[in-house]
């Protein structure tokens, strides 16, 4: 774990309007109260998933404008009640615009009342660049699951699970010797190719990005000897790439992927080739 101090870890910024909602929201991801000065509170969150181990501070307030500057936020949650007065999204422009940082945008929302106010959030969050996430059960999973559908996460699960896939700089990859995964914690190749053709894309990231992307995937591609902890490092680049992608070429990647990964840990990629099969 980094050698920093609780203050300098990386930071996520959780706002509300209404008084102690993003403090307790903190508290529910799992964070430790650290400190708290005027109406700002500081929670020390760790995480550790299969893949690494990292520790963020979560910094929650209902006071907007901020008493702390935004510089280096990396991740910001804003919770929205749709029950509140209209324009209530509106008073969070000023801040998103300064949140040039920011690589992960989460609108926490309880409830709807009714469907124009979905499709307000829903709008307001394509033109900032936010995901939507319901805080409770979508009225429309119940159908969903009849149907066979799996249902995504919601709530506090996919808020986590958003984060996780942040690129945390302090971040430690687990069972790697050397830039290399050891032997005994090998992955099922089939297993991770499943999951990558199966990941969640964020649907508000924008089209003109996505040549940027396709850059960095070609050229991690092309790296005989890629690292481990590059091509994790660069998933969320990959990820974004795979948006534009057809379901056919998209799945075409995952397997490009899937031999990169298995060179990095050491892998003949002819051992694989009839994954398929």
């Amino acid at each position: 774990m980094s050698s920093s101090t609780p203050m300098d870890l990386p930071r996520v910024l959780i706002v509300s309007s209404q008084v102690d909602k993003a403090s307790n929201l903190a508290k529910d991801m799992g964070a430790n109260l650290l400190a708290e000065e005027g109406k700002v509170k500081y929670f020390s969150w760790v995480i550790d998933n299969k893949y690494y181990t990292a520790q963020a501070l979560l910094c929650t307030t209902h006071q907007l404008p901020l008493e702390i500057p935004v510089e280096g936020i990396e991740a910001v949650i804003l919770c929205y009640d749709p029950k509140e007065t209209e324009g209530s999204l509106g008073s969070y422009v000023a801040l998103v615009e300064g949140l040039t940082d920011a690589d992960v945008m989460l609108l926490a929302c309880d409830s709807f009342p009714d469907a124009n106010k979905r499709d307000e959030a829903t709008e307001w969050c394509h033109i900032n660049k936010f995901e939507l996430v319901d805080m409770e059960l979508p009225a429309d999973s119940s159908e969903s699951m009849e149907e066979g559908v799996e249902q995504e996460n919601y709530g506090i699960e996919r808020i986590i699970e958003a984060l996780h896939t942040h690129c945390w700089p302090n971040r430690e990859l687990k069972g790697l010797n050397n830039g290399r995964i050891s032997t005994s914690n090998e992955p099922d190749v089939s297993d991770v190719e499943s999951q990558l053709e199966n990941i969640r894309l964020h649907p508000n990231r924008d089209p003109a990005n996505h040549l940027l992307m396709e850059s960095v995937l070609d050229g991690i591609m092309g790296e005989e000897n890629a690292d481990f902890g590059e091509l994790f490092g660069q998933l969320m680049a990959m990820k974004e790439h795979a948006a534009s992608l057809s379901t056919s070429n998209r799945k075409a990647a995952a397997e490009q992927l899937v031999t990169a990964f298995w060179r990095a840990m050491g892998g003949d990629p002819a051992e694989i080739e009839d994954l398929d099969q």
